[in-house]
């Protein structure tokens, strides 16, 4: 899957182990990584949907279209990302969303936060 980034600094807290790990932790900065090589070698978001323990789901609310996936557990670590569609536009909710993960070979990734923070 093609990843783009919201920006050049969240870019390279997930590109650089070393800069990972001093922002958010070892355990959480060396799972990050590990999370944005997988989504890379990801064929698209349905790749994702079916590993259980990154738990993609939908948000609501004024983060309606957003997407989260938690980056290892029990961190409260999330990563905040938007599907794209071929044009890089968001991807609105659709009836069936394994279609629309299928559909799905681009993200933006917003933010990586702790949830509840």
């Amino acid at each position: 899957m093609k990843i783009i980034f919201q920006t050049k600094k969240l870019e390279k807290e997930c590109a650089d182990i070393k800069i990972a790990v001093k922002k958010y932790g070892s355990d959480v900065g060396r799972k990050l990584i590990d999370l944005i090589n997988y989504l890379e070698e990801a064929e698209n978001l349905l790749d994702v949907s079916r590993l259980p323990q990154y738990r993609l789901h939908q948000l609501k609310g004024d983060r309606k279209y957003q997407y989260s996936i938690v980056i290892f557990k029990p961190s409260k670590y999330r990563l905040i990302l938007y599907p794209l569609d071929e044009d890089n536009n968001i991807m609105k909710s659709m009836d069936n969303e394994n279609l629309m993960f299928i559909k799905c070979i681009v993200i933006k990734i917003m933010e990586v936060s702790e949830h509840y923070e």
